[in-house]
């Protein structure tokens, strides 16, 4: 009996503390900011004046500030006194309007372009982009992007694209609302989308077919959130799907067009969980890095019922358990499967498996590697999965590799040199080992590269980029292969 009163005694003191160490916000204050408008800011506060101050809100609230391309540094401060609590946000504007070159692929084959781009438009938050680009393949298109993420100051976003080219056509819309946070019950959205372009297929690094592909969609789905530590998240989603295939020139084959009307019900699991971390993903960036597991399976069905030129029931499964091995070593696994099935079998199967596996040596230093298996199997259309230095083998040409699987093994390591506050220099050693083949009509055989690269990330510029420039030697071909990109190589 005395354990009883003694517990619920300390059960009363307890709860007088924590009724004691509630605050109340008093003021709160945005500083730092000099291109960006206050109310852009204030917009995104998960917190306001007169509430108990609940530091789950305000760490959800930094994550959602370090989102936006156009903010640096985030660190939001509390001052408590009295019960009362005084908040100040501490924000860093980045350079997010520029002109700036796009460069991409190795030296025998030259993706460029020129990009103005502002991701703060008249600080408003805004995204405006104009791209000219010539592709080494595809030849020269133009490209109109343009993103409001609080249409008319709601929580709504409005995305559209406009792109035209010497092969086609990109043209979208979509309106949305996402789960802006950890707590909103409801994300929907509904997307217009038409695209037409020329699609190619290689074997042994010869053009073997090409097509027109023109595909014009339309798409609507709606996300329901509930749980904490668990986020439980049924959804549904209705996909209108046209396609015509025409021949090119000199070619003969093309898949027979199709109308496809399908309809989803799926469920994912959520463990959101964040860790703040620095030379992991990005390159100096604070980044939240997102460590919790996650997964997802969706049914549909596709009917003539319901207007579609084909009778079956899709069904896609994901899942992605996160683990952290030690203090600054992390590992994320991935299993998807996708496939389409028929009275008579299956169709349009497609498998993919990964490990990446991050390791921060001495706070500013980071060996990764990455493993990863691609497969076809029995595809509706003329599917392939190319190999080589854009695709994740350094040393070789794009093409240089072909098939229905692909297997592919990076080890990277990324020391850090120098770091300024506008921009950090860093390095990469690295090892690529690749193969690529169709069961029955090729064996696989392992390709193996090896060599170094530097990386530049510009830490008051937008999204913090990263110019990436490798030189690898590819051991199989006996040749050197430069190339450059931005960001990682994965």
């Amino acid at each position: 009996m005395m354990k009883i009163v003694s517990f619920f005694l300390i059960f009363l003191l307890s709860s007088d503390q924590i009724q004691a160490e509630e605050s109340t916000i008093r003021h709160i204050t945005i500083q730092g900011n000099t291109r960006t408008r206050t109310e852009v800011i204030q917009r995104e506060l998960l917190f306001k004046s007169g509430e108990s101050l609940d530091t789950s809100r305000v760490a959800e609230t930094e994550r959602n500030l370090r989102q936006l391309f156009f903010l640096g540094k985030v660190d939001i401060q509390i001052q408590k006194k009295d019960g009362l609590a005084d908040i100040t946000v501490l924000v860093q504007d980045l350079y997010a309007r520029a002109l700036s070159p796009n460069l991409s692929g190795e030296s025998d084959e030259l993706s460029y372009g020129l990009v103005a781009l502002d991701f703060n438009l008249l600080g408003r938050g805004q995204v405006l982009a104009i791209t000219g680009n010539h592709d080494a393949i595809s030849g020269n298109s133009a490209t109109v992007h343009y993103e409001n993420p609080r249409l008319n100051g709601s929580r709504r976003s409005l995305t559209t694209r406009v792109g035209l080219g010497e092969e086609g056509h990109d043209f979208r819309l979509s309106l949305t609302q996402s789960f802006y946070t950890l707590d909103t019950p409801w994300a929907y959205g509904i997307s217009l989308n038409s695209r037409e372009r020329i699609r190619r297929f290689y074997t042994n690094q010869s053009l073997s077919d090409r097509y027109e592909d023109r595909t014009d969609s339309y798409n609507f789905w709606v996300f329901h959130s509930a749980g904490k530590n668990l986020k439980i998240r049924p959804h549904t989603v209705v996909n209108i799907n046209d396609r015509r295939f025409t021949p090119t020139t000199g070619f003969t084959y093309a898949p027979p067009d199709r109308r496809r009307i399908l309809l989803v019900a799926g469920l994912t699991l959520w463990q959101p969980r964040f860790e703040q971390k620095q030379f992991i993903q990005a390159l100096g960036r604070t980044e939240d890095l997102q460590i919790g597991s996650w997964g997802f399976v969706r049914i549909g069905l596709s009917h003539k019922a319901l207007g579609s030129d084909r009778n079956f029931v899709h069904t896609s499964l994901q899942l992605s358990p996160r683990f952290k091995f030690y203090d600054n070593g992390y590992a994320f696994l991935s299993l998807f499967l996708e496939a389409h099935h028929t009275q008579n079998g299956s169709f349009d199967r497609f498998i993919q498996a990964s490990l990446l596996t991050l390791s921060q040596i001495r706070q500013f230093h980071t060996l990764a590697f990455r493993l990863r298996f691609d497969a076809y199997g029995n595809p509706e259309d003329n599917d392939q999965l190319l190999l080589g230095v854009n695709r994740g083998l350094r040393g070789y040409l794009p093409r240089r590799f072909d098939g229905t699987r692909r297997l592919v093994a990076n080890l990277e390591a990324r020391p850090t040199f120098y770091r300024h506050p506008f921009a950090i220099l860093a390095g990469s050693l690295f090892l690529d080992v690749g193969t690529a083949w169709t069961p029955g009509r090729t064996s696989p055989s392992l390709n193996l590269a090896a060599g170094l690269g530097t990386r530049i990330s510009f830490t008051q510029v937008y999204d913090n980029p990263i110019l990436r420039t490798d030189l690898a030697y590819g051991f199989k071909d006996k040749a050197w292969q430069f190339s450059f990109s931005i960001g990682h190589y994965f």
